[in-house]
């Protein structure tokens, strides 16, 4: 029996000793023929030009420029025709069956546009995983926070199985190529106007716009160092101090660009597909949340977080002429936990 054909699409930026890890972890898959394609973004690299020239099924793009993840997806998108295509970070790795256990799970339902795995965190190549989860798919809060879920907890078994979620983190997504190209927006899959943070969740939504489902098998393992901590969703609730406290954290932990780039892709991203009657409900919650945002931001980088508001305000227009192009809107409050 011929193994199923899978394209790979993986963006590198920097991605140091983690290359090899990862495209290796892809080639060793059980029971999958992966055709890789990596997109170096910082074009020139050597050690990405040295580690892929050798390797058989693995293809290189070298863009004249930076692209930003959400684009340099969209290259390597585009060069493929496979029927369905994994999203890999460059800091992430499967286990062997890992892949074909996602295969095996969307090609059998034709409602399926995305699938993840268990998703653990390993802080580097060459250590061991520290037993917590960085995701097991996406789910939001009541002020339209999206989150990973079971991030931070330590994995004891609770994601076991098939579950359908809201959406799958990048980092290590499986996706149906024909559903992608029914939500593309101006042939772009991923929104290249976020340049990078929160373009899945954003693909997410449209998909779900689209009448597609997305789900996890918990046992489908794999392992993300992620740059950017995060702390428990949980830590949130102890309290308001606590809930405060932890914000800031976090919000620190982000450092200011992607702070500013996570603030402004969220918003664009609610814009784009919430709808009015979910925007009307939730209220309170965004606008308490927002109210958040804008203190730790004036705390922590009060001029840039003024200079994103104010381009926020300058791009509202063009946000509002490319909302919810097509599909039906999604209630979202069925996906809040």
């Amino acid at each position: 029996m011929t193994a199923p054909r899978i394209d790979v699409v993986v963006p590198t930026h920097r991605p140091g000793p983690w290359l090899a890890p990862c495209i290796q972890s892809v080639l060793e898959s059980r029971g999958i023929d992966p055709r890789v394609v990596v997109i170096d973004d910082l074009p020139g690299d050597p050690d990405v030009s040295r580690f892929v020239g050798d390797l058989e099924d693995v293809f290189l793009i070298v863009p004249k420029a930076n692209l930003g993840f959400a684009a340099a997806v969209n290259r390597g998108l585009a060069t493929g025709d496979a029927p369905f295509v994994l999203v890999l970070n460059q800091d992430a790795r499967l286990e062997p069956d890992a892949l074909a256990r996602l295969y095996a799970g969307i090609a059998s339902d034709a409602t399926l546009a995305s699938v993840g795995g268990k998703v653990l965190h390993q802080a580097g190549p060459d250590s061991l995983p520290d037993g917590t989860i960085d995701s097991a798919g996406i789910e939001f809060r009541r002020g339209r926070r999206s989150v990973d879920i079971g991030q931070g907890e330590s994995d004891a078994g609770q994601f076991e199985g098939w579950r359908e979620v809201f959406g799958v983190c990048a980092a290590v997504a499986l996706y149906r190529r024909s559903a992608l190209e029914e939500v593309a927006e101006d042939g772009q899959v991923m929104d290249e106007t976020f340049y990078m943070h929160k373009e899945d969740v954003d693909l997410a939504w449209r998909l779900r716009r689209a009448g597609y489902r997305a789900a996890v098998d918990g046992a489908a393992i794999a392992y993300h160092a992620r740059g950017t901590r995060r702390v428990a969703d949980d830590a949130f609730g102890h309290g308001v101090w606590g809930s405060i406290s932890t914000l800031i954290a976090a919000e620190r932990a982000k450092g200011a660009r992607i702070r500013r780039l996570a603030w402004r892709n969220h918003m664009r991203m609610l814009i784009k597909n919430e709808s009015a009657r979910g925007l009307a409900r939730s209220m309170p919650w965004i606008l308490m949340q927002q109210v958040g945002y804008v203190a730790v931001g004036m705390l922590l980088d009060p001029l840039g977080t003024v200079i994103e508001r104010v381009r926020f305000l300058r791009d509202f227009p063009g946000l509002i002429a490319r909302r919810i192009r097509g599909g039906a809107p999604v209630d979202l409050p069925a996906w809040l936990p």
